[in-house]
């Protein structure tokens, strides 16, 4: 018996250690509400020892006992209460479990746990903002943002602004590969994209044509980067925001902008002009007074032949200027550009203002779009001009630079090579006021009615569009210096041979050819040049006399204007596929290419851009007749 009354002595002090040296605070209570029991963690805590006292007293000092005590459901249905709540003693968050247990005189208790989780509690309420927030910033961001599996190019999440932009609900893209949701030309690029962000961890200001599930299209700027949500576990962020109405109001811009320069450059023009046709007209009478002198013709002729290139390569620049050339981004040589363009600039600058080029002697490539080139020194040149009414120098640079290191200058640029256009005026220089706002739009220091404040603004939005940066220097007094940075490209510019005539080309004619154009200066010559060639000639005014002849006599071949009366000659082309199909076409017009409508009505039809020579002709008529 001895040994059986040691052995529950140690049981019971075991138990009483474990219950003194327990985190938790543990209680228990009995039936009639008196404290049997409290555990060192608890005394620690209220400070005093609540054994001997009445529960509701003791800890919650009331008199009565709680409206919320669970010792009825505990005690009497002996069930196990749980709840989580705010202590009225220290205002801390407690989690506190309540069950039934069996006192030493068989009567039943309450047995009471209670875990301090206050710093847990808050650091759900702070996780919990914390989510509330980030999901009131998702859900309300004017940009788009979609999430994507980097192994399956599936769409794992978009938020609001996507479904409003692209007409999309949000379980109807999620699964599917995000190349579905662009046209089929974008497709590529988009892939090459998704495959360099996964390569290099990031994708900067992409632009892609993205169709909306209306079936139409909008242009949107992307940063893509590669984000690591768990472990091994990785997922591509986009980020894009709907650039489409900035894109066409960027355009309204660039158009405004050509035409308050149109007016500046149409003296210098009209001059130009009346050169070369005096030019012309003097030729034409040494021609007269030479007649039977076949040399000094010959001298003559070639001479003539410079002035109408000179005029070709003036109205290729007007075609730049104007934008009826269609953006196509190519490799250009900056130092070449500017030296063929120094006539031009000049014409614009006047005689007031003296130009001065310094370039490199090695090429300088960069990529982009020659009209957007144009415009932009064309905007900081017309500004020099503003700024030098009464005659000034206008300097223009171009040279490399190599940027590199932790000091990058500019900062905004990215370590690299870029070329460094600087036009520097000797003006009376910015005001140090208007300095901050000289790339905002509308912004101008002129006089109202001669700027729309648009120049700088466009040059600002093309040059960022190409990764480039523009920055200023001014002196008051003493002038202004714009320095562009453009990225260079190790691309090298396609290789353009000059055409060789072939002479076997000029009497190997055979075939019956219709030319349809309304101008008879430019319609007669061709006709008799390619009858010397050997060919069947008819001629045509306009599309409807070009169908009654078709109607009545068998032609291999049409070589056709676009801009006639009565009948143009796109309706004409579709009337001759419907019509005669085994007629091959020649569209020749004053417009380039790329402006004539990418329709399916000029699909096969050869096109010969104005002005052509001859033998350019002959041999795209030679080449369609003999296929």
């Amino acid at each position: 018996m001895p040994a059986e009354k040691d052995l529950k002595f140690e049981e019971r002090a075991l138990w009483e250690a474990f219950l003194g040296s327990f985190q938790g605070f543990l209680t228990v209570v009995g039936p009639d509400d008196i404290v049997l029991f409290a555990n060192e963690a608890l005394i620690k805590r209220t400070g005093f020892d609540p054994v001997g006292g009445i529960c509701y007293e003791v800890f919650h000092n009331r008199k009565s006992p709680c409206p919320h005590c669970p010792r009825e459901e505990v005690i009497e249905k002996k069930k196990i209460v749980s709840w989580e709540r705010v202590s009225p003693k220290d205002s801390r968050w407690y989690n506190v479990v309540n069950c039934p247990i069996t006192l030493p005189d068989g009567r039943l208790g309450m047995f009471s746990l209670a875990i301090d989780v206050h710093e847990k509690k808050m650091a759900q309420e702070v996780a919990e903002r914390h989510r509330r927030f980030l999901e009131a910033i998702w859900n309300r961001a004017p940009f788009l943002l979609i999430g994507i599996n980097p192994l399956s190019g599936e769409i794992v999440f978009v938020n609001k602004a996507f479904e409003e932009t692209l007409k999309y609900r949000q379980e109807e893209v999620i699964g599917r590969r995000i190349v579905d949701l662009f046209p089929p030309e974008e497709r590529e690029s988009v892939i090459k994209c998704c495959r360099e962000v996964c390569l290099e961890g990031e994708k900067e200001a992409a632009e892609f044509w993205w169709q909306t599930k209306d079936g139409k299209r909008r242009l949107l700027q992307s940063t893509c980067f590669l984000v690591e949500i768990n472990e091994g576990q990785k997922l591509v962020f986009n980020i894009s925001r709907d650039i489409t109405q900035e894109r066409r109001l960027q355009e309204q811009l660039l158009q405004a902008q050509k035409m308050e320069a149109v007016g500046r450059l149409a003296g210098g023009l009209a001059h130009d002009f009346n050169n070369l046709l005096t030019s012309l007209r003097n030729y034409l009478e040494l021609i007269q007074r030479h007649r039977h002198d076949p040399d000094k013709i010959n001298e003559v002729l070639k001479n003539i032949n410079l002035v109408l290139e000179r005029t070709g390569d003036i109205t290729q620049k007007l075609l730049t200027f104007s934008g009826r050339r269609p953006q196509q981004n190519e490799v250009i040589d900056l130092s070449r550009f500017c030296t063929e363009m120094k006539t031009f600039w000049q014409r614009l600058l006047g005689e007031h203002i003296e130009l001065s080029i310094e370039i490199e002697e090695e090429p300088v490539y960069i990529f982009t779009d020659e009209t957007h080139l144009q415009q932009i020194i064309m905007n900081l040149i017309v500004n020099a001009k503003d700024a030098m009414p009464r005659g000034g120098k206008l300097h223009l640079s171009v040279r490399t630079k190599e940027i590199e290191g932790e000091e990058l200058d500019p900062p905004e640029l990215k370590p690299g090579r870029y070329a460094v256009l600087s036009i520097s005026d000797t003006g009376p220089g910015i005001p140090e006021e208007a300095l901050p706002h000289i790339f905002e739009p509308f912004f101008t220091t002129k006089p109202a009615g001669q700027g729309t404040g648009l120049g700088l603004a466009i040059v600002y939005s093309l040059v960022r569009q190409y990764g480039g940066h523009i920055s200023v220097y001014t002196e008051r007094g003493r002038g202004t210096t714009f320095r562009i940075y453009w990225p260079l490209t190790e691309l090298t510019p396609r290789e353009k041979t000059a055409p060789k005539e072939d002479q076997a080309l000029l009497h190997q004619g055979g075939g019956t050819i219709l030319v349809v154009e309304d101008d008879a200066l430019v319609r007669e010559p061709i006709v008799e040049l390619l009858r010397e060639a050997g060919y069947q000639v008819f001629e045509a005014e306009n599309g409807l006399e070009a169908l009654e002849i078709l109607s009545r006599q068998k032609v291999d071949l049409i070589i056709s204007d676009l801009v006639m009366p009565k009948m143009d000659g796109e309706e004409l082309i579709n009337q001759v596929k419907e019509r005669y199909p085994e007629v091959k076409i020649i569209i020749s017009s004053g417009y380039p290419e790329g402006s004539v409508p990418a329709n399916g009505k000029f699909k096969g039809v050869t096109f010969v851009s104005k002005p052509y020579t001859f033998s350019d002709l002959l041999k795209e008529v030679h080449s369609l007749l003999s296929s």
